[in-house]
């Protein structure tokens, strides 16, 4: 069979079609995901919260009264999650390179200076003040399931 202009248009618009079906993720974006944290009943501001599985580093800060938006939303599914807060409010500084943030989202950019080595040990530098079950993302005992459409009342209390 030949393939004409008029049979390749609608191949074409076909294809696109077909394209915007399925999920509602975006590539490189999850779906919408905030809430609140709270550390032994009180809001946890100026902390980063990561949403993490194999694919994907879901990013958010809290503010004042411990409310989040993770930046790029969270892919649907199993994820981890880890919330970190330095006493002062800064994060350790890196040892050796310091990250460039050349080719990173936000999230990735935030997981690498979470205070981590890559040797998977702790920084020296402030004090982590969100407790270690929670503040390490390969460890973190937290996890949450996405739903398909995101949630916006994803609240953990600590």
């Amino acid at each position: 069979m030949k393939i004409t202009k008029v049979h390749h248009s609608v191949v074409l618009a076909t294809l696109l079609l077909l394209a915007g079906c399925g999920d509602d993720v975006k590539p490189g974006r999850g779906v919408p995901v905030s809430g609140t944290i709270t550390l032994g009943g009180k809001p946890l501001a100026d902390a980063d919260i990561l949403f993490t599985n194999d694919t994907f580093i879901g990013f958010g800060k809290t503010d004042a009264e411990g409310k989040y938006r993770l930046v790029q939303g969270a892919l649907p599914g199993s994820n981890k999650v880890s919330m970190s807060k330095y006493e002062g409010g800064a994060a350790p500084p890196p040892t050796g390179a310091q990250p460039t943030g050349e080719g990173m989202d936000a999230g990735q950019m935030a997981a690498a200076n979470m205070g981590w080595g890559s040797n998977g040990k702790k920084k020296a530098g402030p004090k982590q003040l969100v407790p270690a079950d929670y503040s390490d993302p390969a460890t973190t005992k937290l996890t949450f399931d996405v739903p398909k459409e995101g949630g916006s009342d994803v609240n953990f209390d600590l």
